[in-house]
């Protein structure tokens, strides 16, 4: 796939992401958080047992079913972490918070694999950065918990 292609098809992807945001925080008019991920969880599974089966004659490493272990374990203490922070906070800041997530990936490859971010990485770590601390009124002690809960399951 080239380049143009994968950015062309990052943009509707990221909309409907950013989409989901807006009724993540609505459902919890109508159910608790755990209910809510639940839900959440019942049709990505879903998804992915439709997406499995495409890949039924693929061979996989040894270290294949830990590692989907461990981020599966990450995940979903993420997105109910993430699901209770839509308590108390607004869509808005909730949405800008997790998706930090994007730019603490980059962080933690060169922390833990040693891959060294480019220098674009640097730049959107930056503008994120800021934005986060323009979102919060423009100091980090501002923060409510629930924010504070957001950017902790962005970490996840």
């Amino acid at each position: 796939m080239s380049k143009a292609r994968a950015n062309c098809l990052l943009l509707p992807a990221a909309a409907f992401r950013g989409f989901g945001n807006v009724a993540q925080k609505t459902v919890l008019d109508h159910l608790d958080p755990l209910s809510a991920v639940g839900m959440r969880c019942l049709i990505a599974g879903l998804l992915v047992v439709l997406l499995t089966m495409l890949e039924r004659g693929r061979r996989f490493g040894s270290g294949y079913r830990m590692s989907l272990v461990r981020v599966s374990a990450l995940f979903s203490i993420s997105i109910v972490i993430q699901q209770t922070a839509y308590l108390g906070t607004s869509v808005t800041n909730a949405s800008f918070l997790v998706n930090m997530a994007t730019v603490m990936t980059a962080l933690a490859a060169w922390f833990l694999a040693g891959e060294r971010p480019t220098a674009i990485v640097w730049l959107v770590a930056g503008i994120t950065l800021v934005g986060a601390l323009l979102l919060s009124g423009g100091l980090a002690a501002s923060f409510s918990q629930s924010d504070l809960a957001a950017i902790f399951s962005a970490g996840c």
